[in-house]
Formats: structure tokens, sequence, C-alpha cells
């Protein structure tokens, strides 16, 4: 939810920016327990003709999950008449047991979790609750952080432009530190300055450290930062790539040990 909110409201998604941000739950149940394990961005609109191919991809991965509630993103968190009218309707599709999930965003009480879950009785919406949810304190301070970003009408200063712009300055500062290295052994080679082997040995250690860039060495323009640069930037995206890979395998082992360790409300 945090992650379709963020890409919305950034102007990452191809929706607009004031698009509402609605999905639906997958999970299992279990005699009169039921566990939510996964929320996908899924149109809530029976009517939509993707609905149900969405639903069955999903589902043929995860063969053991089932559709048991509907959420939705918004500023204040109170169910509408609309949400009630979609409750309604998908509960006499899916099934007898179906939640409505409502996650509000701009909490000002930083210790509380942004999210309400109702469930349809006597054709009204009442809160659930007697509930409990079951995640790494990590995670769980990771989307308090997400929801609780409001997005700003300037792009430039969204929470998404203010990471990039924290992150672009502290590449560039790398890059200045990297130039003062560069000339300070150029000044030794040059013999502008006198030659010092324990300060020469400190600079070799922080150049290991820098891992690829080691092999910048054997480039045609070395002396050239700009080249220096360019490559570093690769070797972060590629990082990056790599651990987006990890962190999605140890999503689908933990959801795995979920599913013999259900989560009761």
């Amino acid at each position: 939810m945090s992650d379709q909110y963020t890409r919305i409201t950034t102007g990452g998604s191809p929706f607009p920016k004031d698009a509402p941000v609605v999905g639906l739950l997958f999970g299992t149940q279990e005699g009169g327990s039921l566990q939510i394990l996964d929320a996908d961005d899924i149109p809530t609109d029976l009517n939509e003709p993707t609905q149900e191919q969405q639903v069955g991809l999903h589902q043929a991965v995860f063969a053991q999950h089932s559709v048991v509630g509907w959420y939705r993103v918004s500023q204040d968190g109170i169910p509408t008449e609309g949400d009630l009218q979609t409750t309604t309707l998908l509960r006499k599709h899916y099934g007898e047991h179906f939640l409505f999930c409502s996650c509000q965003v701009g909490m000002m009480d930083p210790d509380l979790l942004p999210i309400t879950l109702y469930q349809l009785e006597d054709g009204v919406l009442v809160g659930v609750e007697k509930w409990k949810l079951e995640t790494s304190p990590a995670e769980k301070v990771a989307v308090e952080r997400v929801v609780r970003e409001q997005p700003s009408s300037d792009p430039q200063q969204s929470a998404f432009g203010t990471h990039v712009s924290t992150l672009q300055g502290a590449l560039e500062k790398l890059k200045d530190r990297l130039g003062i290295l560069v000339q300070f052994l150029q000044d030794i080679q040059s013999k502008k300055i006198p030659f010092d082997p324990e300060l020469v040995r400190q600079v070799q250690g922080l150049v290991c450290q820098l891992g690829p860039l080691v092999a910048c060495s054997t480039l045609p323009h070395a002396e050239d930062l700009d080249e220096l640069w360019t490559l570093h930037m690769a070797v972060t995206a590629k990082t990056v790539q790599s651990v987006h890979g990890y962190t999605e395998k140890c999503k689908q082992m933990q959801e795995s040990r979920s599913h013999h360790h259900p989560r009761r409300f």
C-alpha cells in the first residue's frame, strides 16, 4: 500500500497524482481466523476487465492466496459511502469473510500504525477490534515513515526529490574528495611535495576501499574525473539492483514462513 501511494503521489505511476490509491488484499482463511499476507494494486471495480486476470496471475504464483479484502489510502482514513458500496459488492463476489482496510496518511502520532480494519455487519462497516500485526520492527518503521510523508505541489520538494537531492549532494562531496586525493598523488609524483610513506599508505587504504575504482587506472584517460565518476555511478546502480533482488528473495522466504505461522485477529 505504501509503495503504491508513493508511486502515485510522486508521479512515478501512469495514473494522475490525485488518483485513488486502492487495491486488493490477499491471504488465507483457517477456521475463524483470517491471515492477510499481501496487498496488490489491482482495480477494485468488478467491471474492470483486467481485474480477474490480475487476480489469476497473483494466484498462479501464490496458489494458497485468495482475495480476503480490499484497501484504500486516504488523508483522513474515515470510511465513506463509496467504501461501503465497494465492500458490499466485493464481498458478494469473493466470499463472506471479507475486510476493508483503511490506511491513513499524515497521522500526527508517530507511534500509531495508520491502518484500520473494517468488516461488514448488517449493512454497516464496523471496526475490527481483535487483530494483531506481525512484522519486523524495521518494516514497521519504514511503513509508518512512508505514509506520513505529505506530497508537495512542487515535485522538487517531494519526499522522493528530497532524497535524490541529498544523494546527489553526497556524491558531489565524494567527487571533490577524490579530486583532492588525485591532486595529492600528482603532486607527489611531480615532487611538488615531499614523499611521506605513512601518508601514502593511508591514501592507498582509502583507494582500496573504493573497490572497482581501483581498476580505473587501465582507462585511456584515467585522469579524467568525469570518467571515474561515470564508472562509480554504474557500479552503484549495479549494487542497488543486486540488493533489490536479494530483498525480493527475502520477502518470498518470509512469506513462506508466515504461511506456517498464521497471524490471528
